[in-house]
């Protein structure tokens, strides 16, 4: 069947861009097809790279693992003009027609006539989106409806844009606010209620706000039937003599299944040029399955990720054991790529470590959802290189991680979830056939008639493993594809859930004042008359500080007037309680409140005065997993800890954190709690309340001095 390629266009950002007019080419190269889009008329060569990396363009680099929603910096385009020299910036993978050049409609246009799942899904997305972008001081690029494209099921972004103030949960929430008329009935009263939480400050930070969401999509999804059809096949190919690839279900088997733990699907790759590949291949999937059976049918998107990375890392302890227990070495020892597809209620979960692929095929286009973990994307992660330059250096594609290679402390399995709404595709497959973009090039013609009806599984398997074959033929080539369809049941009922339960609420609004921008005046002097803060916020805040002042005042009347007070002895100037005090526990409006701080992502550090009495300082330990409740190490005094996942887990909330820095040596914390001192890279877990009634705990800003100096060493 004869393929054709999608044209390639590009989005142009700079100054430069506005001096041409539709129909110009530039530099022999570029023809300008409208407002700021470009056609790439030679895309098969390299585009101009720039010398340095500015600082504007950092953020597409940092915010690589996000490519599905944000476009990638494709190169520069330099043009010398009797100005000087003017530069053009070319972003590819934007929502951008590959077929017509037009640009995906904005969501504000497009939400008004979508279903109420997936107007969930794309909120869902965007809160997703929040916190990263949020980081890199461009979270404004989500606050302009013009910026906003969807590309049915996804939210997409045109560019990023810089922010030019400190932006909250409380600004998307008021951005948010003006869809609220036009959702779909089914959801217009839940959403209306969730506005009104995020702009009040009752939910704080994008924790909050997706679990919400996630509850919602949850129960909106037991509207829809869903079933899963998935298909395997492995094959060594024309130039090898030994298959070192495997796969579950087992080769050119089909099965089929509503989402459960057993519509799984996996492809593992044995490292090439190390021995026994097909041996941790295998072992891998052996220990997956096992693993995977206790997923539990309702288990929330937390349990769900936390089993998959539990499993992943039970492979790789399987693999690296046997490695040491045969005592190889080097290139002797064998290890594997993963990458999983699991299907649970209306998600579907991917798995990934090294360089095998999943892409996810919609009826408008064909996205790679994973990144090759191969020293190339390091280098775009890091900000080194835009990754046309990167792919193009000698060992780009060594790998920096696979499955039995080093202990499992030293891997970072990454785990996907995608809320499903409509009929879609996702193939898995090791390089034998992503290789040279044979993905890219054949899913129109091979993959998607399968989402029109006019083929089937078996026969799209089939003929993959053939393009693989004759268009690649160096490899093993090794496709599993996942099905997904789904079917509504008919009349969708209102959605109703309860509002989000505030927690320390003084703190909150405290707190919801100050996370706005003070010198945001516009926002201050426009607000509405029924404004959260205005009657009810002064109030009590006047009657708090009234009650402050009389007991500050009582305490030193009577600190003076009582006959106790000559013979009380005075505290020690470095001592923060006296010496045989028990210690005080935490109360909810002390200055530090981790229940509203303690979000993924956030940075902590331990920080216990040497001064203080040793009966006061209790040690913060890490346990191996939230059910094994070994402790696997003491964190020092001075570390920086990163909350990396949080779990909810019988009425108990548990973070993973992670050893970012530590300047403590073993020796100088007191013996009885020195037995093992956790190192950076470290990971473990904690009940975030243990956390919260820690006087050693600081929530650190993500601008402080700390980090900064602690990141040179990370």
């Amino acid at each position: 069947m004869q393929n054709t390629m999608p044209k390639h266009y590009l989005w142009a950002i700079g100054e430069g861009f506005k001096a041409y007019r539709p129909g110009e080419i530039i530099v022999d190269r570029y023809q300008v097809k409208g407002d700021r889009i470009l056609l790439d008329t030679q895309p098969e060569e390299m585009p101009q790279m720039p010398e340095e990396i500015p600082g504007e363009i950092e953020p597409y680099l940092r915010l690589f693992p996000y490519r599905l929603h944000i476009p990638q910096v494709f190169g520069i385009l330099s043009v010398t003009e009797k100005k000087g020299t003017r530069e053009i910036w070319l972003l590819q993978g934007g929502p951008i027609d590959g077929n017509s050049g037009s640009i995906m409609p904005d969501i504000a246009t497009a939400w008004k006539n979508a279903t109420p799942m997936r107007q969930l899904n794309w909120l869902w997305q965007m809160a997703q989106l929040w916190q990263p972008l949020n980081v890199q001081k461009v979270a404004s690029s989500l606050l302009n409806s013009e910026n906003l494209r969807v590309e049915g099921q996804l939210v997409r972004l045109l560019e990023l844009q810089a922010d030019r103030k400190s932006l909250t949960l409380q600004h998307l929430g008021r951005f948010w606010q003006k869809w609220a008329s036009n959702a779909h009935p089914a959801v217009e009263k839940f959403l209306k209620q969730l506005f009104h939480q995020m702009i009040a400050g009752e939910i704080h930070n994008a924790d909050r706000l997706i679990g919400q969401l996630d509850r919602a999509l949850e129960v909106l999804g037991r509207s829809q039937i869903r079933k899963i059809h998935i298909t395997t096949a492995t094959d060594t190919g024309p130039n090898r003599s030994n298959n070192e690839d495997a796969c579950y279900p087992p080769s050119k088997t089909a099965i089929s299944y509503p989402p459960s733990y057993k519509t799984i699907a996996i492809v593992c790759d044995g490292i090439g040029g190390q021995e026994r590949g097909e041996e941790a291949s295998e072992l891998a999937i052996k220990v997956l399955c096992q693993n995977l059976q206790n997923i539990p049918e309702e288990g929330d998107p937390l349990t769900i990720t936390t089993k998959l990375e539990e499993s992943a890392y039970a492979a790789n302890d399987a693999i690296y054991e046997r490695n040491d227990n045969e005592q190889r070495q080097g290139r002797q020892r064998m290890g594997t790529t993963l990458v999983m597809a699991l299907a649970h209620l209306h998600e579907l979960y991917i798995t990934h470590i090294g360089d095998s692929r999943a892409y996810w095929i919609t009826p408008t286009r064909c996205y790679q959802v994973t990144l090759d973990d191969d020293v190339a994307t390091r280098q775009v992660r890091l900000g080194y290189s835009l990754y046309q330059d990167a792919v193009n250096q000698i060992a780009s594609g060594a790998l920096v991680q696979a499955l039995g290679v080093t202990a499992s402390a030293s891997l970072h399995p990454t785990v996907q979830r995608f809320p499903i709404d409509e009929d879609s595709i996702f193939l898995i497959c090791s390089d034998g056939l992503s290789d040279r973009n044979r993905v890219e090039e054949y899913w129109q013609t091979e993959i998607l008639p399968l989402l029109e009806g006019k083929t089937n599984l078996a026969k799209v398997r089939d003929r993959l493993i053939e393009i693989a074959n004759a268009t690649n033929g160096h490899d093993n080539v090794t496709v599993a594809l996942v099905h997904y369809q789904v079917t509504d049941k008919g009349q969708i009922t209102e959605l109703s859930l309860p509002p989000v339960k505030v927690q320390h609420l003084k703190v909150q609004k405290s707190q919801k004042n100050a996370e706005l921008n003070p010198s945001d005046s516009q926002f201050f002097d426009n607000k509405p008359k029924n404004f959260p803060y205005d009657s009810e916020y002064k109030s009590a805040w006047f009657y708090l500080s009234g009650i402050l002042i009389l007991l500050v005042l009582g305490g030193i009347l009577a600190y003076f007037l009582s006959p106790l007070a000559k013979v009380l002895p005075k505290p020690p100037k470095n001592s923060t309680f006296p010496e045989n005090t028990e210690k005080p526990s935490k109360q909810p409006n002390s200055i530090f409140s981790p229940a509203l701080s303690l979000d993924i992502g956030s940075f902590i550090w331990i920080n216990h005065s040497a001064n203080s009495p040793k009966s006061l300082y209790e040690p913060i330990e890490l346990l191996d997993s939230t059910a094994n409740k070994t402790v696997k190490g003491t964190v020092g005094n001075g570390s920086i800890l990163k909350v990396t996942r949080k779990l909810n887990q019988s009425q108990e909330t548990w973070l993973e954190l992670e050893v970012v820095c530590s300047t403590e040596t073993p020796s100088s914390i007191d013996p009885e709690f020195s037995n093992i001192f956790l190192q950076p890279k470290d990971k473990g877990w904690i009940q975030q309340a243990k956390i919260e009634s820690s006087l050693d705990v600081v929530i650190l800003e993500r601008n402080s001095e700390k980090l900064d100096g602690c990141f040179k060493n990370y």
